[in-house]
């Protein structure tokens, strides 16, 4: 089970990364039209960021065929390491997915609402395909189904792809695709946040400091002077 961030603040990665055992970065135009800088230098920075076990997924702006091919070999040749390009699932993105992965260039087909774009996108060569969790709720779909149904058919027809579940409200829809047997999740910086913290857990906490201290005439350290 690997968890990424989704993002682009190279700062806020390394703050959670110091203490959540973070697997990547993933982006987009969106993402980084908010961020601090340049696009180029958001994903730079991270790319000078992240280890070799972390994977970075950055996504193409276009929607053309002939453009998405040009962003993509640019963005493979601007990184010094290897980096996942996001591909929107449409005639033209599933087009560009099959001449990346013929020239190595690994890709990551994004937008997913269905079972059969995942299908499609898998049997075009992509190496992951990103279901939006709660956009597919949202539209009235049903996340858990579809992400069943994209995990149980991969396994079935022994599809290579690997689901990066993306687009979640709550640890709860996270703790859902896990349940499914989802490889990997990226999650917003607040999701990220939320997932070691429990009122409860704090106040335990604060119980066994405070039981310790009464009773040891206020010192709140074992075996240190």
């Amino acid at each position: 089970m690997k968890i990424l961030m989704d993002g682009s603040d190279a700062d806020v990665f390394r703050q959670l990364n110091e203490y959540l055992p973070l697997d990547g970065v993933t982006t987009n135009p969106s993402i980084l039209a908010k961020g601090k800088g340049t696009a180029e230098e958001q994903v730079l920075q991270l790319a000078d960021l992240l280890d070799k076990q972390q994977t970075l997924h950055v996504q193409v702006v276009s929607s053309k065929y002939e453009r998405m091919i040009e962003e993509a070999k640019r963005i493979s040749e601007t990184l010094s390491r290897d980096v996942f390009i996001k591909i929107p699932v449409s005639p033209d993105g599933l087009k560009a997915v099959r001449s990346l992965s013929e020239e190595g260039i690994r890709t990551t087909v994004t937008g997913v609402y269905t079972t059969m774009q995942a299908v499609m996108a898998a049997k075009a060569g992509a190496a992951y395909v990103a279901p939006y969790i709660n956009r597919i709720d949202f539209a009235h779909g049903d996340s858990e189904i579809v992400i069943n149904q994209i995990v149980q058919t991969y396994r079935t027809y022994g599809f290579s792809t690997k689901v990066l579940a993306a687009s979640f409200k709550n640890t709860r829809q996270v703790i859902s695709v896990m349940e499914a047997g989802v490889e990997e999740v990226t999650l917003s910086t607040d999701i990220l946040k939320n997932l070691i913290h429990h009122k409860e857990t704090e106040k335990s906490i604060e119980a066994f400091t405070e039981d310790f201290a009464s009773r040891y005439e206020n010192k709140i350290e074992m075996f240190l002077t």
